[in-house]
């Protein structure tokens, strides 16, 4: 059986200049005198021809690759607010992705003032606090107990009071006391990243 032969015919070489700005449309066109719409031939070849099967040899380019859509400048402007957009910083979280802030804050303030007395590591306030409360909070650490000295009574926080000026904000006024002596603690919580934040520390 005699295998089947490509015909070959011959085609002009397609215009390969660079469009002008005034001109709409595919730039690859090929302009001849019979026909100015005719598909431009890829390759250096200006032959085309079918495989056996019927399919052609080159395959055709999608529209949309011959005229990609339009590029255009980016703005300053617009630019920044793309980058703000990809920051990873810290996110507000709303009040009802928030435990309930008395009881949290009361467990926060009790544990402020055991690392204040040295009976808890101050590292452990440090995922609920922003660095400025944290480093506060540390530069405050009594050292221990001099030989001799009575053991100082522990804090205990008495009382808790909350408001609400904003969504995911909450102040807090908490009653502190040792011994005989009372003192007020007061702090400003947010939400961030799912969790309640201490942004303000102010110690009676």
């Amino acid at each position: 059986m005699t295998p089947a032969t490509a015909t070959l015919r011959r085609l002009p070489l397609p215009a390969w200049e660079p469009p002008y700005d005034d001109e709409v449309g595919p730039p690859a066109l090929v302009r001849t005198g019979r026909n100015e719409n005719s598909a431009a031939v890829q390759g250096t070849l200006a032959l085309a021809f079918l495989l056996p099967s019927g399919v052609p040899a080159v395959p055709e380019v999608p529209l949309e690759l011959v005229c990609p859509p339009d590029l255009r400048l980016v703005a300053p402007a617009e630019a920044d607010e793309v980058l703000d957009e990809a920051e990873f910083g810290p996110q507000p979280t709303p009040r009802a992705a928030l435990p309930e802030p008395r009881t949290w804050a009361g467990r926060f303030v009790q544990a402020v003032v055991e690392v204040l007395a040295g009976d808890r590591p101050v590292s452990q306030l440090v995922r609920w606090t922003t660095t400025e409360v944290y480093d506060d909070v540390a530069c405050r650490i009594t050292s221990g107990a001099r030989p001799g000295s009575p053991t100082p009574a522990r804090a205990v926080v008495r009382s808790v009071h909350v408001t609400e000026p904003a969504d995911g904000v909450a102040e807090v006024s908490a009653l502190v006391r040792r011994g005989i002596r009372c003192t007020a603690v007061a702090l400003r919580l947010e939400g961030m990243d799912g969790r309640w934040q201490c942004t303000a520390l102010e110690l009676g």
